[in-house]
């Protein structure tokens, strides 16, 4: 089994920050003594107020990536605020985890998740999983038209250059959205704010609505890049930029195949495994790589082990869990 470690709930100390609620098209801005919930339109959705004796020592607002949600601490009280727009005591009241996609991404970085450091730091590497997991959190909610402006084609020209592919071109224009299209608390938006001379628009006057879209469109471009599926051949890693030198992706369904998991270290993919939902004829391949060993599990226990090339297609069986490693290029 492939596990990630990474923990998945950046938080951010600055109060009043504006906070997209993951697994929702809501934002929240969060005081010590106050906290209002927003949706996409800026309209009041909630809020309320905490009596507390200030000033506080501590005071950090938490998303929680795992289930939805964020968590609101101080060393005087802990609340949530939940997809749905309420308040609550109780993590319980918070969606169970099993109700989002168990989709994940890490590249294998473990520091504190602060996400004014984080924005500091500049590293893709930390920031792209947080994005993906909102995207993915937001895939059962309906997907809105946005406006097209330069930061939203952005993504166009990026899933232009995922097809190519061109590996450098691909990261460039990964940065250059992240950078202009999300604010250091990861809500997405259609201009750059910062005036950080990455597009040549401006913002509008007034307040444009919150495009969260943006996040899902983001996941999506971005799960083409280490993974793509057609007509039973999945290929892995094919426009991997050299700047993701390894990682692990956990817990990607693909409708007409199941359940996939996969990792890569050296810019090489390393070990993959299909938890298959249908019975059907499926290839594995990758970049630069022709062949690995083929295993197949029922009931915990191997029960076939082979070397296949990577263009042989296999037969994979529902409810059987088939595994690829030890790849040669």
């Amino acid at each position: 089994m492939i596990k990630i470690a990474q923990s998945f709930k950046p938080y951010i100390m600055e109060p009043g920050a504006k906070i997209p609620i993951p697994g929702s098209t809501l934002y929240a801005q969060v005081f010590p003594s106050l906290w209002r919930i927003f949706s996409s339109s800026h309209e009041l959705v909630n809020e309320g107020r905490v009596p507390i004796q200030g000033p506080l020592q501590r005071f950090a607002v938490f998303q929680n990536l795992n289930r939805g949600g964020v968590a609101v601490m101080t060393e005087q009280y802990k609340y949530y605020l939940s997809p749905n727009g309420c308040y609550t005591r109780s993590i319980a009241d918070l969606p169970s985890a099993s109700f989002y996609s168990g989709e994940y991404v890490s590249f294998g970085v473990h520091k504190h998740a602060d996400l004014e450091k984080i924005r500091r730091r500049k590293d893709l590497k930390e920031i792209l999983p947080f994005l993906f997991r909102h995207g993915a959190l937001l895939q059962n909610q309906p997907n809105l038209s946005m406006e097209k402006t330069e930061v939203a084609l952005l993504l166009d020209t990026l899933d232009a250059a995922i097809a190519e592919p061109n590996k450098e071109r691909v990261f460039s224009l990964l940065e250059r959205f992240v950078y202009a299209g999300l604010s250091k608390t990861l809500l997405p938006r259609l201009y750059d704010e910062e005036y950080q001379g990455i597009v040549s628009e401006d913002p509008r006057p007034g307040n444009e609505a919150v495009p969260f879209s943006l996040l899902r469109a983001a996941a999506l471009s971005m799960r083409r890049i280490f993974i793509q599926e057609s007509d039973g051949v999945v290929t892995l890693l094919p426009a991997l930029p050299p700047e993701f030198p390894c990682g692990r992706w956990i817990g990607l369904y693909f409708e007409n195949i199941g359940e996939i998991s996969f990792e890569w270290s050296k810019k090489t993919i390393r070990r993959v495994i299909l938890k298959a939902h249908v019975s059907r004829e499926l290839a594995i391949i990758s970049p630069g790589v022709y062949s690995s060993r083929f295993r197949v599990e029922e009931q915990g226990r191997i029960i076939s082990c082979k070397i296949k090339n990577l263009l042989e297609k296999v037969e994979i069986k529902a409810g059987t869990t088939y595994l690829w490693d030890r790849f040669c290029k």
